[in-house]
């Protein structure tokens, strides 16, 4: 059985300002491959949260990389995966 997902504010703000880069910049069917990455890579982490790397980062963190410019971190418990961070890997990693 899958994890329900939650999204904190932050990671909320982030997708936001990926959506709003992502209309500026990108063609509309880069933009529906993106999503449908992130729908995949948000099913497989409400399905198996363990397979995932364990962060170096951030204690009790999972790190999900969607793409090579964005990695997703996590927390997980028996009823939920809440993601915390939709991390943009060209961004300063100190700033985590």
């Amino acid at each position: 059985m899958a994890l329900a997902i939650e999204w904190t504010d932050t990671a909320d703000a982030q997708l936001d300002d990926i959506i709003e880069y992502l209309e500026s910049n990108w063609t509309p069917k880069e933009i529906k491959q993106f999503f449908n990455k992130l729908e995949q890579g948000i099913a497989t982490i409400a399905s198996h949260p363990t397979q995932h790397k364990k962060s170096l980062r951030k204690e009790h963190t999972y790190e999900y990389q969607l793409s090579p410019h964005t990695t997703i971190f996590y927390t997980y418990n028996s009823e939920k995966a809440t993601i915390l961070l939709l991390w943009s890997n060209r961004m300063n990693p100190t700033n985590l």
